[in-house]
């Protein structure tokens, strides 16, 4: 009987010891998940520059954006940031923080009053930040939305004449439903006109690359970096080789510091190509010669594409639709002498000559023609 109770005893014993010490696993563990999500609160709070003391004027998200945004921004958002460090060790994070080797970070930084552990939170936040990306802008009220709202107009207008005929000025009705079906027209005519039309297109590219800069700035022609614009259909896209040329010896912008400059190196060194995105796009259907516009007919490049000097970031101005290209077809005077191009429109020589023209414009060479511009 005494076995049976030490038995007894033991076991109640053990068990007690397991039970209190799964519960202080539980307890500890629950408390690291308390201090994470804290920490993870708090690197937010830091980020943002919510915390009193920590910054003398820009906080974090003052220069690296959490939300997409349609302004140019030198500095990479908040994700290109958190991407570029999420596996490289806090020490690394914290230098570049706290010690910044670009002149344009270490100016902005120098206002910081961040200690390590700060660091170490702001970390923690773009780690869980990464996973996320950056947050999408609001929508705003569209044209489909704007052409459903007036399909109900339409469907209440319909069902009061027919069925229930409560307004008794029937003549409102005329004009609402006259209104609103001139309204969804007008709707579908600019949906349909402007397919495969992207005027104003703003790509943000994989690099900040400015041409004020380069252009305006620095005086660099076009054609030494859109180096088959003279002779092909397509200006081109400067290779990697090109920009290193002069960023083997450049390693930190004016604007932009090492961030944009490093991701040029990057590409040098790996190999792989810069994923730059085509602004201005053709339909498959149609036929466009850089070297034609602008070696035989002279055009300069701001003709078609603006004053693109003034841009950081590049943005298609015409819609490219075939109205847009006659018309300057039709108005634009060529130069026609000293051209040995067009020494063989022998009749518009003579015509010149004889003074029955006194210019040639493109439409004249056959510049309006179908076949000229589509297969």
């Amino acid at each position: 009987m005494r076995r049976i109770s030490n038995l007894s005893f033991s076991l109640i014993f053990l068990l007690s010891i397991t039970l209190t010490a799964s519960g202080a696993d539980g307890t500890e563990e629950e408390h690291d998940s308390h201090s994470s999500v804290e920490g993870l609160m708090r690197g937010e709070r830091l980020f943002y520059g919510l915390i009193d003391g920590k910054f003398e004027s820009k906080a974090c998200a003052d220069c690296h954006n959490t939300v997409e945004i349609d302004t140019f921004n030198w500095n990479p958002n908040a994700w290109e940031i958190a991407h570029q460090y999420k596996e490289r060790s806090l020490q690394e994070f914290t230098k570049s923080v706290l010690n910044p080797s670009s002149k344009t970070m270490s100016t902005m930084h120098q206002t910081f009053n961040l200690d390590v552990g700060d660091v170490e939170l702001i970390k923690l936040f773009l780690d869980d930040f990464e996973e996320h990306g950056l947050s999408k802008r609001k929508p705003v009220i569209n044209k489909i939305f704007l052409f459903i709202l007036l399909g109900v107009v339409l469907t209440w207008v319909i069902l009061d004449i027919f069925f229930l005929k409560r307004v008794k000025r029937r003549y409102i009705l005329g004009i609402i439903f006259l209104v609103a079906l001139a309204w969804q027209v007008k709707l579908l005519y600019d949906a349909g006109t402007s397919l495969g039309r992207q005027e104003n297109y703003e790509p943000d590219q994989p690099i900040k690359f400015s041409h004020v800069v380069h252009a305006k700035d620095m005086q660099i022609d076009c054609q030494y970096c859109h180096t088959t614009v003279a002779h092909s259909k397509h200006a081109g896209i400067p290779d990697v080789n090109i920009c290193w040329n002069c960023l083997s010896i450049v390693r930190e912008g004016s604007h932009s510091g090492k961030h944009q400059i490093n991701k040029v190196v990057d590409a040098w060194e790996s190999g792989i190509p810069i994923q730059w995105i085509k602004v201005y796009n053709l339909q498959d259907h149609v036929f466009f010669s850089h070297a034609q516009h602008v070696t035989v007919g002279k055009v300069e490049c701001l003709t078609c594409h603006g004053n693109i000097e003034e841009m950081d970031r590049v943005r298609q101005l015409g819609d490219l639709s075939m109205g847009w290209c006659i018309n300057c077809h039709r108005d634009t005077e060529i130069q026609f002498f000293d051209n040995e191009f067009y020494t063989q429109y022998k009749e518009l020589h003579k015509l010149m000559e004889s003074g029955e023209i006194d210019r040639v414009t493109a439409e004249l060479t056959g510049g309006t023609e179908c076949s000229k511009c589509h297969y």
